[in-house]
């Protein structure tokens, strides 16, 4: 990518909102992770290499980043592998999310100083309990959390596509509320259009029913859908009739789109949806 080529996405994003910012500063990136649990001994850890972030984020001060294990902090968002970016040797206030060096190992808890004027250090979950800092304890607070960025998101198939299912049934609902009035006189010249040669048995009146129920107010009923059809009197054509679909594949009573995922393999089925598509086309 070019210079001008980034410029012009920063620009775009930047109209949008988005509030873009080049990243220019390395900030060091530490392999080992500091546990929001127990301490552990992280501060003599070596960089692992280096994460470019906007200079105006780190603000030109010593900022590291370090990777968040446990559960211990939940109660304050950060959860297990969230990226920490730690300014280090920070003036500490109480409320500060903190990384704690006691007696040579390292721990990511709370300050807090309470009226007595003793520090704790204290897990946001109540599953933990506060570590109280005493004289006998050698305690070095390493830095402060000034960021927390999330471990990478994602969607599971299952929400997704439960996501992509309630959209199609909102089209199909609004698509039932636009419902052109046909007369019959038209149906049957629609019919027999999309019909052509290729109605050639009974149980193709199925690659209909949806698109007739749901675009031309034909009943969803079995039975009363047979004599919907069968009153437009296409002799030319093989009567319907109401066992034809009740035995048919439940997918041809289902929305079009879905057709595909029955995994059909006939030319019946071939017939038929191309039979569905030119009525969909002939309802636009």
């Amino acid at each position: 990518m070019t210079e001008q080529e980034l410029q012009e996405i920063i620009a775009l994003l930047g109209v949008q909102g988005w509030n873009p910012q080049v990243c220019d500063t390395p900030v060091p990136v530490y392999d080992s992770a500091v546990p929001c649990g127990n301490p552990s001994d992280v501060e003599s850890a070596y960089p692992d290499g280096a994460f470019w972030l906007p200079g105006d984020l780190v603000k030109r001060e010593s900022v590291v980043i370090i990777s968040a294990v446990g559960d211990s902090m939940v109660d304050a968002g950060i959860e297990d592998g969230d990226q920490l970016h730690l300014q280090l040797d920070a003036a500490i206030r109480d409320g500060d999310q903190v990384v704690a060096c006691i007696n040579g190992e390292s721990t990511l808890k709370s300050y807090f100083r309470d009226s007595d004027g003793t520090v704790w250090l204290v897990a946001c979950n109540e599953n933990y309990d506060a570590i109280e800092v005493t004289e006998d304890m050698e305690v070095r607070i390493l830095g402060k959390v000034v960021k927390c960025v999330k471990n990478t998101p994602s969607s599971s198939f299952r929400y997704l596509q439960r996501a992509v299912n309630r959209t199609k049934t909102r089209r199909i609902e609004g698509g039932r509320q636009e419902e052109k009035s046909y007369t019959d006189d038209e149906l049957r010249c629609i019919l027999r259009r999309v019909f052509g040669s290729e109605m050639v048995a009974a149980a193709d009146w199925v690659s209909v029913y949806r698109l007739l129920v749901d675009k031309c107010g034909a009943p969803s009923s079995h039975t009363a859908f047979a004599e919907f059809v069968n009153a437009l009197e296409l002799d030319e054509y093989p009567p319907c009739s109401r066992d034809l679909l009740r035995k048919a594949d439940a997918i041809y009573l289902r929305p079009i789109y879905e057709w595909g995922t029955a995994n059909i393999r006939s030319s019946a089925h071939d017939r038929r949806t191309a039979i569905a598509r030119r009525l969909k086309k002939a309802l636009e």
